[in-house]
């Protein structure tokens, strides 16, 4: 305890604690196997957990600090925040983005597996997106990889693309649909497995 007890040591000892709970977060997600090759929804709450850890142990670290700035006269938390958590939020950020990505994975999917009469081409190209990133030499954990960011934006972009495309054919199939019973019958179907907030709004508006 004498040891730690600079600011200076004190830092170094919250930052490998962060770097330690970021490894095991590693291991916790991959332990089920290749990312590419889980369940999604497994992935996506391991996935999660991992944004609750952070967000847990920076609560606690707050706490402790103004439950401690109660008493001035005592030793404070007034340790630098950016150097004890930052590399937990860069991590987090990446993994925000991966469960982004997996929730589209899981919606497009979903898609594929009801066979909507003219989706194919759409759910091809999906497809087509998720291996070209797939085929990416990296790992998608490694948080200080930028060209990962690189790709998501890359990924992001034609996912926009194809979801404007999918809003466009779902608008001409209403717009062909003369029948009121029909037109809700297709409502329905789609909403079951439309999950994405873009195009919930779009066939929400449809009611």
């Amino acid at each position: 305890a004498r040891y730690y007890s600079t600011r200076e040591r004190m830092t170094l000892l919250f930052r490998k604690v962060t770097n330690q709970m970021i490894a095991n977060c590693r291991k916790y997600v991959t332990e089920l196997g290749p990312i590419w090759e889980q369940d999604s929804q497994v992935l996506i709450e391991r996935l999660q957990d991992c944004i609750k850890l952070n967000e847990a142990y920076q609560e606690q670290y707050h706490q402790t600090r103004e439950r401690l700035e109660q008493t001035p006269s005592g030793k404070q938390f007034d340790f630098d925040v950016n150097r004890i958590f930052g590399k937990f939020d860069l991590f987090q950020r990446r993994v925000e983005k991966l469960v982004e990505m997996f929730h589209t994975f899981e919606q497009f999917s979903a898609l594929a597996r009801h066979n909507i009469e003219g989706m194919d081409g759409f759910i091809g190209n999906f497809f087509n997106i998720m291996d070209d990133f797939k085929r990416k030499p990296y790992d998608l954990l490694d948080y200080q990889l930028n060209q990962f960011d690189r790709d998501y934006l890359e990924f992001s972009a034609n996912i926009h693309e194809l979801e404007s495309s999918l809003q466009g054919f779902i608008n001409h199939s209403f717009e062909s649909i003369s029948s009121t019973e029909n037109a809700l019958m297709l409502l329905k179907q789609f909403q079951v497995i439309m999950q994405r907030d873009s195009l919930k709004d779009d066939l929400d508006s449809k009611l």
